[in-house]
């Protein structure tokens, strides 16, 4: 399931930016939080199971999104990449934050201050002008 999930979504994404910083921390703590008792919440992604294809099929995903926004939406390639980076390093963040024993709540509030952070220091804004 997790390896026909990556392969559909990354069809067509060689053209397109690699992951970046929010795709592995959202990767690298789904597979941490998978492989220490944590379930999945995202349900494309629970049915996989095992935790390190599932860190795949997370920046599997990541990227048939980056794909779609450039190739369909008409985005640029650098907009759709610190897009989709942006709303990774949010969910990375969250991911830290229910780690450490945060409810969801403040869980959220640090997934949004990450990603807002990455967003001003990788000059999303100039990106998508």
């Amino acid at each position: 399931m997790g390896i026909a999930l990556m392969a559909a979504t990354l069809t067509g994404c060689a053209n397109t930016r690699g992951p970046g910083l929010g795709s592995a921390l959202d990767a690298a703590t789904t597979a941490y939080a998978l492989d220490h008792g944590y379930e999945e919440a995202n349900p494309l992604l629970s049915p996989i199971g095992d935790p390190y294809l599932s860190a795949l099929a997370v920046i599997g995903v990541k990227q048939g999104i980056k794909y779609s926004l450039h190739e369909y939406a008409g985005l640029n390639e650098d907009c759709a990449h610190y897009g989709v980076e942006t709303a990774a390093m949010g969910a990375g963040g969250w991911n830290l934050a229910i780690l450490a024993g945060a409810a969801t709540g403040p869980g959220l509030i640090v997934g949004a201050l990450l990603g807002a952070g990455y967003w001003l220091w990788s000059d999303g804004d100039e990106a998508c002008r």
